[in-house]
């Protein structure tokens, strides 16, 4: 697979998450995990994706539950700087089969999840802890963050511009932490530029290129091919 297939991946990734709220950033993390070299993969998506949930957040900002994100949020900080320890690694040849697993586990708790849970408030606070080291070793928290949101007192707006914002900062963060391991983001902007423009411009278009198809044969289509690249990721010490 070609590394030029990341701008309209990127593209169909914003109109994914335009969609339907999730599963453009695991579509998009094992995209670039099969064609861009793995030390790239984690700081360059969170980039791309700091743009898309930025853009999300900031058009339902009356909608963020801003309690929520103030508990969530800083110890994102010591989640992400336990994830970096981990990360130091070179070469990290378990990063794509771990890419694929995550990917994998991202559909089958789309499929199996609960209906509700009943989790007291406070549990955010230590829940950041795990999102921030995902969000650094694996590159996103999704379906691990999106338990934590089957509650009953948030509605549809609520529950999509929270999890923006706190996807936004998760992102965020990412970029002083690989500053300090020596990542050079200004090497890898003919990389990123276009990942962002592409991001979005599929914000913004996604809704109206998608609107002819049904959500139910999207899934569906969507669905086979993400868990066709999370098989082909994690075959990746044999194939």
């Amino acid at each position: 697979m070609e590394p030029g297939i990341l701008l309209p991946g990127a593209f169909v990734a914003a109109a994914i998450s335009g969609l339907i709220g999730m599963g453009g950033g695991a579509f998009l993390l094992a995209l670039m995990a099969m064609t861009i070299d793995p030390m790239l993969v984690v700081p360059v998506h969170g980039v791309v994706q700091l743009t898309s949930n930025f853009t999300r957040s900031l058009r339902l900002w009356r909608n963020v539950h801003w309690r929520i994100a103030a508990l969530y949020c800083p110890t994102m900080v010591l989640g992400a700087w336990l994830g970096l320890q981990l990360y130091r690694g070179a070469g990290m040849p378990w990063f794509k089969p771990a890419i694929g697993g995550f990917v994998l586990a991202s559909l089958a708790w789309k499929r199996f999840k609960p209906k509700r849970l009943v989790i007291p408030m406070w549990v955010f606070a230590p829940a950041g802890i795990g999102g921030g080291f995902l969000t650094i070793v694996v590159g996103a928290a999704g379906p691990y963050l999106a338990a934590f949101f089957l509650r009953d007192d948030l509605d549809r707006k609520e529950i999509v511009a929270t999890k923006a914002t706190i996807q936004s900062f998760g992102h965020f963060i990412k970029i002083p932490a690989f500053l300090s391991i020596g990542f050079d983001y200004g090497a890898n902007i003919p990389l990123i530029a276009p990942l962002v423009l592409a991001v979005i411009a599929g914000t913004f278009a996604g809704t109206h290129l998608l609107h002819r198809v049904s959500e139910r044969a999207f899934q569906a289509a969507f669905q086979w091919v993400l868990g066709l690249l999370a098989v082909r990721l994690l075959l990746t010490p044999w194939w």
